[in-house]
């Protein structure tokens, strides 16, 4: 590797940790359906929280510090994202659907079974967006393990050019989470029953997704029709 790569593995994540640091702790939050997730946790059963590829910026900030275990691709940029997550709490296992897809679920499937917490965006690493692949479903089939569909957005960001639309919320901008219910996968699903729990968890993302994305132009609707 030369000095230049090296250098730049350094900075670059320390510079996205701080960036994601100081723009998450401004934001004025409000949390949607967690109740759910807080029971299963207080019965001492763990999850994997499943979230579209465009919204991992604010994820990386409020699940920091938790140990969660999290599915980065093994291409170049998951480098940069890994070492982020790294210094923000997390752990990583290396591999998506296109690389290293099966010796990954079979990682994932060993640490989960550990009692960690999982992390998964489902249209990782490349798309298409806002599809699910059937990776995560065979993940909680295979650990008994509840699949928790969460989102976020915020009242202004920076949505980027590429192909997931990715999103930086502005710093003191308000912002909204929300949490579907839990999807349980059957440990003897058929092929069938699989392609019904991706196709539910897709609806159930795409819902919530929805729901965050028209939250704060309603409300901005809402407070110019009282003025």
């Amino acid at each position: 590797m030369r000095l230049k790569e090296k250098v730049f593995l350094i900075l670059i994540p320390f510079l996205g940790r701080a960036l994601i640091w100081l723009v998450g702790k401004s934001i004025r939050l409000k949390v949607l359906g967690k109740h759910a997730i807080d029971e299963l946790h207080d019965r001492g059963e763990r999850v994997i929280y499943t979230f579209w590829h465009n919204r991992i910026f604010f994820m990386a900030y409020y699940y920091r510090g938790q140990n969660i275990h999290v599915l980065v691709s093994q291409g170049p940029d998951g480098e940069y994202i890994a070492r982020t997550i790294h210094g923000l709490g997390n752990q990583t296992i290396r591999g998506s659907t296109t690389r290293g897809g099966s010796r990954a679920l079979v990682e994932m499937v060993k640490r989960l079974s550990e009692g960690f917490d999982g992390a998964f965006t489902p249209d990782g690493p490349q798309g298409p967006r806002y599809k699910v692949q059937p990776g995560v479903i065979r993940l909680a089939q295979k650990t008994g393990l509840a699949i928790a569909p969460v989102t976020f957005n915020s009242s202004r960001r920076k949505t980027l050019q590429s192909w997931d639309r990715f999103i930086i919320p502005y710093p003191w901008s308000r912002g909204i989470f929300i949490y579907g219910p839990p999807i349980k996968v059957p440990s003897d699903a058929t092929d069938s029953v699989i392609e019904d729990r991706t196709q539910e968890l897709e609806e159930s993302l795409n819902r919530i997704t929805s729901k965050a994305d028209e939250y704060f132009s309603k409300r901005r609707m809402q407070q110019r029709l009282q003025r």
